[in-house]
């Protein structure tokens, strides 16, 4: 997979969050099953501000996949996700994610994936993408 990670910021703190990497990905998020945790590969569990942040605990709790619409309203009532990882599957089934997106102690997110058009997507959208 190809991974960028995005920095953008302002004075210093991050001005955006997981609301507008799901804008930026487009229908192909809206499509996907997501399965929701915490940062395994930095061993942290998952961690969000805002509304709907408890749902989003519970959601990383069951281990469930819940529908990319689902994940979008619940991401629009977030303040901000500090840890999180969002693994993105082509079917409620399917066993490896297409996407992979990571909140990392809101310092940059990261995004993984196969598709190249996704990783246009981002360039265009975020002004500071880098190469993982």
């Amino acid at each position: 997979m190809y991974i960028v990670r995005i920095y953008d910021m302002t004075n210093g703190v991050l001005d955006f969050d997981l609301r507008h990497i799901l804008a930026a990905l487009g229908a192909q998020a809206i499509e996907c099953w997501w399965m929701i945790s915490g940062v395994a590969v930095y061993d942290e569990a998952f961690d969000a501000t805002g509304e709907q942040a408890g749902r989003l605990e519970e959601l990383a709790a069951s281990g469930r996949r819940i529908k990319g619409d689902r994940l979008r309203d619940l991401a629009n009532g977030t303040q901000q996700v500090i840890w999180g990882e969002f693994q993105g599957y082509v079917d409620a089934s399917a066993t490896v994610p297409v996407l992979i997106v990571r909140a990392i102690d809101s310092t940059f997110y990261e995004v993984a994936t196969n598709d190249p058009r996704v990783l246009q997507n981002l360039k265009a959208t975020f002004r500071d993408v880098r190469q993982a």
